[in-house]
């Protein structure tokens, strides 16, 4: 019997135990390309044409691998409002959801206004500058969101620059992770519940036999 309720317990251990998260991006830390101009593999650029920079293009502390993605870049220094990038994931609807990543800005003189878009979701990042010129580390931030399509389009937009493109925003380790709560669980589980049920019913049974027979 001891048996028993010890796998049941691993059972609704297995239920309640969170899965390893698995970034659902593509190339979200921006390793995948070299290329100041060339748009980064598995993303879309969004009004423009843009790569990645290397953080050896000054003294701002890298945060995740060696190239980070800069709204305003190599091709279009002036980083023209409604400039951006984005992907499209698979989502299961109802499923929870974090988008995880890095933020900083030029350091430029002025100010600028980044949008994170989830799906209809929208969030809004302001951007200031002391006017050291790429020396501000990154912040890290998190946005949760509740799927509600089978697909999720992610983006990262500069919506407002009124000092002409000197602060343009940086994003660097984006991850967007989750799928819990709307999804059922994994063949795994479900191997260790029926385990579990199949012991107690075992048990169940041999105490009735042995009560029968004495």
């Amino acid at each position: 019997m001891k048996t028993a309720v010890a796998v049941a317990v691993l059972a609704t251990m297995a239920l309640s135990a969170p899965a390893f998260a698995v970034n659902l991006l593509a190339n979200g830390d921006f390793e995948a390309s070299t290329s100041n101009y060339a748009t980064p593999p598995g993303w879309t650029n969004i009004g423009h044409t843009e790569g990645v920079i290397n953080y050896n293009i000054g003294p701002v502390p890298a945060y995740d691998g060696s190239y980070f993605y800069d709204l305003g870049g190599y091709g279009d220094s002036y980083g023209p409002v409604g400039d951006g990038i984005g992907q499209t994931v698979a989502t299961n609807i109802g499923g929870n959801y974090t988008l995880t990543f890095g933020l900083s800005s030029e350091d430029v003189q002025g100010n600028s206004q980044l949008t994170v878009y989830i799906g209809s979701l929208a969030t809004v990042y302001d951007l200031t500058s002391t006017g050291t010129y790429f020396q501000k580390g990154f912040t890290t931030y998190s946005i949760d969101y509740t799927a509600t399509a089978s697909s999720t389009w992610i983006r990262f937009i500069e919506t407002a620059n009124p000092s002409g493109g000197n602060n343009d925003p940086l994003i660097d380790g984006v991850s967007f992770t989750g799928g819990g709560g709307g999804a059922v669980p994994e063949p795994a589980t479900w191997a260790l519940m029926l385990i579990g049920f199949g012991g107690i019913g075992g048990a169940m049974r041999r105490r009735v036999q042995n009560a029968a027979s004495a």
